[in-house]
């Protein structure tokens, strides 16, 4: 992605100090989420722009991936765009929603957020088997790192039906099923761990 791509963001004054704080997994219904977004007024800026400026929050939907007949969760070593993550564990997939997004969205915030989503899933998957099952849990935050203090993550539940015909991408590195109640003991990634939180 290139610095100058506009991605969807959302100013920090305009959020809720609950989800602003130093470590924060709150689970929340997807009506209400969306609500408080609209309202703190969405915007489209430049990646470049954002990435080391804390008034803007960047939207992540960050899907984590489960194999709901095993309680399995899928593990990953960080290896794509984002240098700053390098070398750590991760449940999580996902990124940036940018304008383009919006143009394929039929309409509204849920719509455009889906678009989003489904794009880096796609991009992250060489094969990614249907059905599968999106279901949204809540927001998390994290401020202790350069990376957390510009972005926001919408965590979504992926509950595939067909795990054995998945076939992870190029940076899903070392990709692998780990039981959820062992998930902890990896070296995940923070978000990671917040998301499990609310899983």
């Amino acid at each position: 992605m290139s610095l100058e791509e506009q991605v969807l963001c959302v100013p920090r004054q305009a959020l809720p100090a609950a989800w602003l704080e130093r470590r924060a997994a709150l689970a929340l219904p997807y009506e209400r989420c969306l609500e408080v977004l609209d309202a703190a007024g969405c915007c489209y800026k430049a990646r470049g722009e954002v990435e080391k400026d804390p008034r803007y929050k960047q939207i992540i939907p960050y899907a984590v991936v489960l194999d709901p007949r095993d309680s399995r969760v899928g593990c990953y070593q960080r290896k794509g765009s984002e240098k700053r993550l390098h070398g750590r564990a991760s449940v999580g997939l996902g990124g940036h929603v940018i304008r383009e997004d919006a143009l394929a969205a039929s309409n509204g915030l849920a719509s455009v957020l889906a678009c989003g989503l489904r794009r880096e899933l796609s991009e992250e998957f060489a094969i990614l088997p249907e059905p599968y099952r999106l279901t949204f849990r809540g927001i998390i935050n994290e401020e202790e790192s350069a990376v957390g203090e510009v972005h926001l993550g919408l965590v979504f539940r992926m509950d595939v039906s067909t795990p054995q015909a998945l076939r992870p991408g190029a940076e899903l590195h070392r990709f692998q099923w780990v039981p959820l109640s062992q998930a902890g003991r990896h070296p995940l990634e923070l978000w990671s761990r917040l998301a499990l939180e609310i899983l």
